[in-house]
């Protein structure tokens, strides 16, 4: 308790001291052995969801600050919507999985992106006090830019608790020192949550091939009459939507579904219990995908079936072989063949 009056009345003190509170988010290198998606993306101005309050309790009774609507003077400026739209589309940048990202004021100045980002500031809360605790959440999903159909949705939170150890070592005189660690750890929850976020994105983009989409990513071209192979966790289905229903196009002979008994032309209901009416292609397939070893379950419709049954499948490392065909031969090549034949 000592410590929490300690650090509750250094916030007080720190109200009209010389102490640079302005924050700039540090995104992260690039992402070792990341592959490069074919794909440019769009971020746009986050909106705030956050509730309306910008200083509620005290540090004696326990409160919050809102740092989506305004900081606390001389420790921190505000981390407001556009901050975070901003500091996720150079994290995706740096990133190197995308052609590129960019962040957009408005749709008006889109240029050849093929999607962009929306995003709703859920939480930007710091604890008064550090059993107050912290919280931060941002809703998020990407739309195809020219038929704004959404193909991903995510919602990423932290919550945690600062304690005296975050500043320890900075002195008692130094207020710099303390604002300094702030600011990094809030770096860090926020870098965490954008690497959450660009992980299940790139998932989802990977994904997707024109109007169907399959578990597997999407691998570089092959040249005519390569060999290729793909590698991904799932349970080896490829699905679109049939009739606006989720359908099984084709299940992976030797994988979890196809052993599993599921065929074309299965309507897929439920993804572990979340309804797919409305669910779009991209957000089933990533919730399909997962870690080896973790199941999932999805409730089936058949033809000739009274009632939906459940198939429980438990995901695994799924490997595709593909190739291309041969290119067509040209005239010239095949008047060539006939001379050597004479």
């Amino acid at each position: 308790m000592k410590r929490v009056l300690i650090a509750a009345m250094v916030l007080v003190l720190m109200a009209g001291c010389g102490v640079n509170s302005t924050f700039v988010y540090k995104p992260g290198g690039p992402v070792a052995g990341s592959a490069k998606l074919p794909v440019k993306i769009a971020v746009l101005p986050f909106k705030d969801g956050t509730e309306n309050f910008t200083d509620r309790g005290s540090i004696f009774s326990g409160g919050q600050y809102n740092m989506a609507k305004a900081g606390y003077t001389t420790f921190m400026t505000a981390l407001t919507p556009e901050l975070w739209a901003k500091s996720f589309a150079e994290e995706l940048a740096v990133s190197g999985s995308f052609r590129s990202a960019r962040f957009r004021y408005s749709h008006s100045e889109f240029a050849d992106e093929d999607f962009f980002v929306e995003g709703t500031l859920t939480k930007a809360y710091f604890g008064k006090r550090f059993e107050d605790g912290n919280e931060f959440a941002i809703s998020l999903r990407a739309l195809t830019k020219s038929e704004k159909r959404v193909v991903w949705e995510k919602e990423v939170s932290r919550a945690w608790k600062n304690s005296f150890i975050l500043y320890e070592g900075c002195g008692k005189m130094s207020l710099q020192c303390p604002a300094d660690r702030h600011h990094a750890d809030t770096n860090r929850v926020m870098r965490e949550m954008f690497a959450e976020a660009w992980a299940d994105l790139v998932a989802t983009l990977a994904s997707l091939s024109g109007g169907r989409a399959g578990e597997g990513g999407l691998p570089p071209a092959a040249s005519p009459g390569e060999a290729r192979k793909e590698e991904f966790v799932g349970i080896g289905l490829r699905v679109g939507i049939a009739g606006d229903v989720l359908t099984v196009e084709s299940a992976i002979e030797g994988t979890p579904a196809s052993k599993a008994g599921m065929q074309a032309g299965d309507s897929i209901l439920t993804v572990d219990g979340k309804p797919t009416a409305g669910m779009a292609v991209a957000d089933a397939v990533g919730r399909m995908r997962g870690v080896k070893g973790t199941s999932v379950t999805l409730g089936v419709m058949r033809a000739g079936w009274n009632s939906p049954r459940d198939f429980t499948l438990v995901r695994d490392v799924i490997s595709v072989g593909t190739s291309t065909p041969p290119a067509p031969e040209s005239v010239e090549e095949t008047i060539e063949k006939i001379l050597k034949v004479k």
